[in-house]
């Protein structure tokens, strides 16, 4: 087992809000990449922490915030472990890309707050940098490499999802259609005016045929939504809710057939699917009394565990995994933190970035891929106090899809 002894030292970077530039963000970070001259810096981008803009918060003394200082350094770094040691012991370090920590001031997160709210998409408004934060993760910057000269970096985003269908016993009957349809999905036809050709299913994606997963890139690719992004020497093509302006992307027809080829043959896509199944043997109808009873018993909490105990059970389930022994045999909680590494990987973000694009007329002529990396991000710990609401949200989507479909005979059905 992997000892969670390594650390991040808080380097002092430069601090000058010109040299970020908004890049994107999720539900809880924001990122700003590097446009500046710092040879270290060059290449990384800022990853920073948002919350609600009317989190109003009470004033606290000088030792309180110092006190909260310290807890969400060391937050941050047991996060960073996580992704690191926990993500990638599990799905290959070489899909991880590096990270660091820097030290950050509440006026220089103010002025990114203030330059960015422009850029950014309209209906994520409602959260804002967190200001109070005095360290952020530094990451290295998928969506970029120098371009060889006269050509272009592309990278290709790709939030995959769901791979597999579940089987567990514990899913009530009343619930079984989440056995057949997959979650995009049910969720996709519990629309009542869906378009049957363009519903975008993720098994598709995880199929390794290459005429399924081309179907699904171009659904992708139509739909709007931030599952799959073009970035070209670094800028976004299209924003989150905006369908892809293909015509923007240079010779998209070629490089859609690359992208297919590696999503369909490179074996990222095979561990992501075999994890998410393994980890998440008892889906959250099996999890849900499980951490009821682990909470009434003390033996779990709401808080998110240290990272020694994520070490220990991605231990336990790799020596599991080499014997080959049954769901049945994992302790309760073991299972608990098992399903939360697979809602992780069911969460991450793909990238395929190709430094020279279109491919040299030489290589172009050849049957083999263009040199392209492939990582992954989004690999952030997931809370065990969602876990209700995990369960809730699984309700009200099946509930939502045989509302819309009730009929069996003419429901929807996945394949893997």
């Amino acid at each position: 087992m992997n000892n969670a002894d390594d650390s991040f030292s808080v380097e002092a970077i430069p601090l000058d809000s010109l040299d970020w530039s908004y890049s994107g963000e999720g539900n809880a970070n924001i990122l700003f990449a590097y446009t500046g001259t710092d040879p270290k810096l060059r290449g990384w981008m800022l990853r920073l922490l948002k919350c609600s803009c009317a989190d109003n918060r009470p004033p606290v003394s000088v030792e309180q915030k110092h006190i909260l200082e310290q807890a969400n350094a060391k937050w941050l770094q047991e996060r960073m472990l996580y992704t690191t040691k926990v993500v990638g012991s599990l799905i290959g370090d070489e899909y991880i890309l590096p990270q660091r920590q820097a030290a950050v001031t509440s006026a220089f997160l103010c002025q990114l707050n203030a330059a960015s709210e422009q850029h950014r998409p309209k209906y994520r408004l409602d959260k804002q940098i967190d200001v109070d934060q005095t360290t952020a993760i530094l990451t290295r910057n998928g969506h970029q490499v120098s371009p060889v000269q006269n050509a272009h970096s592309v990278t290709v985003e790709i939030k995959p999802k769901w791979g597999f269908l579940p089987t567990s016993r514990f899913i009530a009957e009343d619930m079984a259609a989440s056995k057949s349809v997959c979650h995009f999905c049910m969720k996709q036809h519990s629309q009542a005016d869906v378009d049957q050709d363009g519903v975008f299913c993720s098994l598709d994606l995880f199929s390794g045929d290459q005429a399924r997963v081309s179907h699904a890139v171009d659904c992708l690719a139509l739909s709007k939504g931030c599952k799959l992004r073009i970035f070209v020497d670094g800028h976004p093509i299209s924003s989150d809710h905006n369908a892809l302006d293909t015509s923007k992307v240079p010779e998209w027809d070629r490089l859609k057939e690359t992208v297919v080829e590696i999503v369909a043959t490179d074996k990222l896509f095979g561990r992501l699917k075999h994890l998410q199944r393994q980890l998440d043997q008892f889906d959250i109808e099996g999890i849900f009394p499980m951490f009821q009873r682990a909470l009434a018993e003390g033996r779990i909490s709401t808080l998110d565990p240290p990272i020694d105990e994520w070490l220990l059970a991605v231990s336990e389930f790799n020596g599991r995994s080499a014997k080959s022994d049954t769901a049945e045999a994992v302790d309760e909680k073991q299972a608990i933190l098992e399903f939360m590494v697979s809602t992780t990987l069911k969460d991450v973000s793909v990238l395929i970035n190709m430094k020279q694009w279109p491919p040299s007329l030489q290589k172009s002529c050849s049957q083999a891929l263009p040199e392209y990396s492939i990582s992954v991000i989004d690999a952030d710990v997931k809370h065990i106090a969602k876990i209700p609401k995990y369960l809730q949200k699984k309700q009200k989507l099946v509930a939502s899809y045989l509302q819309n479909n009730p009929d069996p005979s003419k429901q929807h059905q996945c394949r893997e």
